[in-house]
């Protein structure tokens, strides 16, 4: 199975490939450091892959490749322990991965003692659903995308034949493509809306505020078929006023044993009661679950609302004149093990709802790999980097340099940057990029002490340089170590 890694960190040691032009080395993060721009398989990882749009530039999807098929759970667990050594001979298959899933996404529902009959029967009851109703349908969804997986694992198997001469076939494999994605991409949005909510409910976590949560939901449907009535057909229906007004009194049941200033999934610091409320919307959701998510799911999410809901729409509704992705075969089998990752976390948040201490399920080896999933380093390199004002940075394929840096609510910095060679608009010398965009090359202090040195006098006196002059020597020599990065990696 392909991860668009996110997923394990060097404890894991799962290896990477085809990792190129993901300039960092062990010792810094600069591409001119001592590993001489080199990166070393196995240590390094992607960023979302939400942010490995066409918007990156990074051809970098592969993160190991499945081959055994022979894995079983604690096997699996083994596989994510061991040394890079005996990684390299030992993969895990996608139907392990899967497996694990569906089994963990099992074992939970067997501690909910909520029958298939029970589920059912209660779906529209009041005030008696509560938590374990919610979490069996959220298991639900996760077992959905894991057997949708499943089905379509043999399209995977190997890329089609390459034909690309052929006029015919390259329209039928870009709409094959572009059919895939959409669907990966329901995929990705329902399970976005899965962990956004529970991570949510990990501040409500109490029967009263579930079963709120769901008549809210059932009352908002009914007073969207109202007003469709009301446009459409110039009627009112007695039967669904009637279902209104009988949802209405069961809030005003449950708001008696819950605080309306705590229910996030509805509008406003003090939201109205007895059914008068609105519902937030999904990105009110998103902002409320950010803060208190942990960064391994940040980093699952994409860390902002267009990477982790907005790029995924683009590509459901209708998108003619909209942007495009980049589809390719390995890009959509990257975002399969984007898919699973999400689930894997929809899984984990699960457990912890259900407050499951148990170390010996596979449930706790899941937690176990996902506390192990991102180290805060990295965390930091991709939403607090290490780089300061003067600093020389690459954004995509141009060097820049760095004059201006700011911080989101959510902590997340970004860079205003002068661009050194090309830019990607011409009369556009300067930009902000998010600092998952921004790669430091070379650190401006080191480089100035440098150069400071070579101009050192005979006598061990520092040579008296006007401050422009000396700015200008310094990015003639990074746009100089810049194009000799480029010409080895071309050679390579």
């Amino acid at each position: 199975m392909y991860l668009p890694l996110t997923a394990f960190h060097r404890g894991a040691n799962l290896k990477v490939v085809d990792v190129s032009r993901w300039n960092y080395n062990d010792r810094s993060g600069d591409a001119f450091g001592r590993a001489g721009g080199r990166l070393k398989a196995g240590t390094y990882f992607l960023p979302p892959a939400a942010a490995l749009s066409a918007d990156t530039a990074l051809s970098t999807n592969k993160i190991f490749n499945a081959k055994s098929s022979h894995f079983g759970d604690r096997e699996l667990l083994t596989f994510m322990s061991q040394n890079q050594e005996d990684v390299n001979s030992q993969e895990p298959s996608e139907d392990a991965l899967l497996n694990w899933l569906i089994r963990g996404a099992d074992e939970l529902r067997k501690r909910l003692n909520i029958s298939e009959r029970d589920f059912n029967m209660l779906s529209r009851a009041h005030n008696s659903r509560g938590r374990g109703h919610f979490i069996y349908a959220t298991l639900d969804e996760i077992e959905q995308v894991a057997f949708a997986l499943k089905l379509t694992q043999d399209s995977f198997a190997e890329p089609p034949a390459d034909n690309s001469s052929d006029e015919l076939w390259r329209r039928i494999t870009r709409n094959t493509y572009t059919a895939i994605e959409s669907e990966q991409s329901l995929q990705i949005r329902r399970l976005t809306e899965v962990l956004v909510s529970i991570i949510n409910f990990s501040q409500t976590n109490a029967d009263e505020y579930y079963d709120h949560y769901l008549l809210y939901k059932e009352l908002e449907q009914r007073q969207k078929k109202k007003a469709d009535y009301a446009k459409y057909f110039k009627c009112e229906n007695l039967n669904n006023l009637s279902a209104i007004t009988f949802l209405k009194a069961s809030i005003t049941r449950a708001e008696s044993k819950l605080g309306l200033n705590k229910c996030w999934y509805l509008q406003g610091k003090n939201p109205a009661a007895n059914g008068e409320a609105k519902i937030a919307s999904f990105k009110d959701y998103f902002n409320s679950a950010l803060p208190i998510a942990t960064k391994a799911e940040r980093f699952a999410l994409g860390f902002s609302y267009a990477y982790s809901y907005g790029e995924t729409s683009q590509s459901i509704h209708l998108n003619i004149g909209g942007f495009k992705s980049r589809r390719s075969f390995e890009m959509l089998k990257s975002r399969r093990g984007q898919i699973w990752y999400l689930a894997i976390h929809c899984l984990n948040r699960c457990r912890r709802l259900l407050n499951i201490r148990s170390q010996k399920d596979i449930g706790a080896d899941i937690s176990r790999v996902l506390n192990q999933s991102l180290t805060s380093d990295f965390y930091r390199r991709l939403t607090q980097p290490n780089i300061a004002k003067g600093d020389f940075v690459s954004v995509f394929d141009s060097l820049c340099e760095v004059i201006g840096s700011a911080k989101s609510e959510f902590g997340y910095k970004s860079f205003k940057v002068r661009y050194l060679t090309r830019p990607p608009i011409p009369d556009q010398k300067e930009d902000w990029f998010p600092a998952i965009n921004v790669r430091k090359q070379l650190d401006g202090k080191d480089l100035r002490d440098d150069v400071l040195k070579l101009l050192q006098l005979p006598d061990g006196r520092q040579a008296k340089l006007n401050p422009k002059i000396l700015r200008k020597i310094l990015r003639e020599n990074a746009i100089k170590l810049w194009e000799e990065l480029l010409a080895a990696t071309r050679r390579n």
